[in-house]
């Protein structure tokens, strides 16, 4: 659709509340805002080229079509505009990275017998998480510290047992598992932990002091002792906080700052007056969004997912739309919630706090940045490319004698791994041959990319692939066919020398040298994803096959003997009674696999 006739349909849009859509000629959303009034809102994308900033028009310059839908309060279209961008995930809107690099404590209060431990996973939206931590073998002395003093379950799966385990009889868990705890009394215990982490340790000891009392009251000298070790493990713990208010306060601070590319975002939880958690976000800025914008989306996409909402959050940006913001935190936890920059006291020293270790974190991460873009210009010097490159993909092939042949797709952008991108494909041939094998998947590939399929979208800058002359000609007839003009390499592990197609003789670099330690890197990153999906395919087809064809085993069955035993192995071993004894088995069924194990010569119990 042109550009006239979009701004013809913008006079039909209603002077409303809601929210609206751009999308690009194959119906793809690109973005997605609300607006008070949609109309006037929409009306500011159309307006002459050279008013509107450089990432606007480049975004525009690809909207071939809009779309909208009314709502009948500026809150409803807040909510609506939050969920379509997590549906659609627009190209032009913010993203929001959590930052992995630490790990996290997690209660998992989804389970009936909550259980806490180390996590590096993304946030399921119902367990409790406190961290992150960035001394992972301090933070693993905290976890045996709250197992000991808490004894909350550490076992994955939860079984009942007549006979308790060795953590119950070491005083280290409560065995829930043996019915010697209630539900009742174990979830007084966690939330005794959750208080605990949350920076209210004094309660814990006090309750902790009373048993030690009781204890030493009744003659029971040593779990009095193990009572007063635990103790001044729980008040060395609470002392490590590095900074305690005056008050005890709770209330959340969300400091903003923007860097070349991305705004990095860094929270701070204070709990009973003490932080008890540090997130770090970073934000993609599609179309340049200002301090006070980015701070609008992030608190939406962060408390939508995280209902431990304080009273107060202080914030270094106060959004437009502050007021409305306030106004859906209420309805998510049925409580005011003040929004509100502050300007003096010792909130304002804690907010500077957080703004300085954001511009530490910021400067590290820039030096890191202009290390891989020198890299990657050093790259384009020596590969004689016409641009700086910034998204490399490389392919690789892993089988076992042409068995189970696979090929992986692994991305680096701006030098660093984009493990979301990463693609791997299981070839349709079964084949001894690499090369055929990789010039298959990168046809595949680039198929998906013309069928617009997201998942390969965009293309790449450079290919490269694991391999040398031949390799990297088969390739290049595949691009050829297709009309594709992307920069090819192989980079093959003799000599680690380059070939380019239809050059006799590669190209030897120093082993120091930055650009080629950059493509080994995504050399070995491709040559590693590979080799795990080959080896998870054979594992799976071993497994499968074990169990098939036994009369009266079908899937359902399988899956319940494998989840029982663990492994084919232990079926073998099991005896008619054990194997009889699993879900959806009886002793007919348990004849058969025993027979059938029998007579296939594998022996049986």
């Amino acid at each position: 659709m042109g550009d006239e006739m979009l701004k013809e349909r913008l006079k039909k849009v209603p002077l409303q509340s809601g929210v609206y859509l751009f999308k690009n000629r194959e119906g793809q959303v690109l973005y997605v805002g609300k607006a008070r009034v949609l109309r006037q809102r929409m009306r500011s994308y159309f307006q002459a080229p050279e008013k509107m900033h450089p990432k606007v028009k480049a975004m525009m310059a690809r909207v071939s079509d809009f779309d909208f839908i009314v709502t009948h309060t500026e809150m409803e279209a807040l909510i609506l505009e939050n969920n379509l961008i997590k549906a659609y995930k627009p190209r032009y809107n913010i993203d929001l990275r959590d930052d992995k690099s630490y790990p996290y404590i997690k209660v998992s209060m989804a389970d009936r017998f909550p259980r806490v431990y180390l996590a590096r996973e993304k946030k399921d939206g119902m367990s409790r998480y406190f961290g992150p931590y960035t001394n992972v073998t301090s933070l693993r002395d905290t976890l045996k510290l709250l197992n000991a003093v808490f004894g909350l379950r550490s076992c994955r799966t939860m079984k009942s047992r007549r006979r308790p385990c060795l953590n119950r009889d070491m005083g280290k868990c409560l065995s829930p598992c043996s019915g010697e705890i209630s539900e009742e009394e174990y979830g007084r215990r966690v939330e005794a932990l959750i208080t605990f982490l949350e920076g209210n340790f004094q309660e814990i000891v006090q309750e902790k002091e009373k048993e030690m009392t009781m204890a030493a009251r009744n003659l029971e000298f040593e779990k009095a002792a193990r009572l007063r070790d635990q103790i001044q493990s729980i008040r060395q713990l609470g002392e490590k906080q590095k900074i305690e208010l005056a008050s005890p306060c709770e209330f959340d601070l969300v400091g903003i700052l923007s860097g070349e590319r991305e705004n990095l975002v860094l929270l701070f939880k204070i709990r009973s007056g003490k932080i008890v958690g540090k997130d770090t976000f970073w934000l993609n800025r599609p179309i340049q969004e200002d301090e006070n914008e980015a701070m609008e989306f992030f608190i939406k996409q962060y408390y939508d997912e995280n209902l431990d909402i304080p009273p107060q959050i202080l914030l270094s940006h106060l959004p437009s739309d502050f007021k409305l913001l306030e106004a859906w935190l209420k309805s998510r936890i049925a409580r005011r919630v003040e929004l509100r920059v502050p300007q003096r006291g010792e909130k304002k020293q804690v907010l500077d706090m957080l703004l300085e270790n954001a511009r530490l974190l910021l400067e590290e991460k820039q030096r890191e940045e202009n290390t891989q873009n020198a890299a990657l210009l050093h790259l384009s010097q020596v590969l004689d490319l016409e641009a700086v490159p910034d998204r490399l993909e490389c392919f690789d092939v892993s089988h076992l004698g042409g068995e189970e042949t696979v090929a992986s797709m692994v991305v680096f952008r701006g030098g660093q791994p984009q493990k979301k991108a990463y693609r791997h494909f299981k070839i349709k041939t079964e084949q001894n041959n690499d090369t055929a094998s990789l010039a298959e998947a990168v046809e595949r590939r680039f198929q998906n990319a013309r069928q617009a399929n997201p998942a390969f979208l965009p293309e790449p800058d450079l290919i490269l692939v694991d391999g040398g002359r031949g390799q990297v000609n088969a390739v290049a007839a595949v691009l050829k066919v297709m009309d594709i003009d992307i920069p090819l390499f192989g980079l093959a592990e003799k000599n680690e020398a380059i070939y380019r197609p239809g050059s006799a003789e590669p190209l030897l670099l120093a082993a120091r040298d930055n650009g080629l330690q950059l493509l080994q890197r995504l050399r070995d990153e491709a040559h590693r994803f590979a080799i795990e999906y080959n080896r998870k395919r054979r594992s799976r087809k071993v497994r499968a096959s074990a169990l098939d064809g036994i009369p009266g085993i079908g899937e359902q069955r399988k899956k319940s003997l494998l989840a029982h035993f663990g492994s084919v192995a232990r079926i073998k071993e099991a005896s008619l009674d054990e194997i009889a004894a699993v879900p959806g088995m009886n002793r007919k069924a348990a004849g058969a696999v025993l027979d059938f194990f029998k007579e296939s010569g594998l022996g049986v119990k």
